[in-house]
């Protein structure tokens, strides 16, 4: 089976529920802009997004990101620039336990 890259897998489940790109904003509370740049990958959701996705579309979180290696060195790098006090912020830890769920 090949795996997606995110912007792949956001824009065939997308699709899947026959939503154009302005009425995904319209749900997601973002710009259209945002969800083009989501979809080829120019960009990335942020963890409340990717929750509010993974809700919309029916799926896992672990299933929307697991086939981009990118994104989830993306999610390392940008936890190793957070502070160790941040562990109180609960989008650090949920980015945490993203990073150790690709790995299992």
């Amino acid at each position: 089976m090949v795996k997606l890259n995110l912007g792949e897998q956001l824009q065939r489940l997308r699709e899947e529920k026959n939503l154009s790109r302005e009425e995904l904003a319209q749900e997601m509370n973002v710009s259209r802009q945002a969800v083009y740049k989501w979809e080829n990958n120019k960009g990335y959701p942020d963890i409340e997004n990717l929750i509010k996705l993974s809700d919309l579309y029916n799926v896992t979180l672990d299933e929307l990101i697991k086939g981009d290696h990118s994104f989830q060195k993306k999610i390392v790098i940008d936890q190793k620039k957070n502070k160790i006090e941040d562990l109180s912020d609960p989008g650090f830890m949920i980015g945490i336990i993203l990073v150790f769920v690709g790995y299992f």
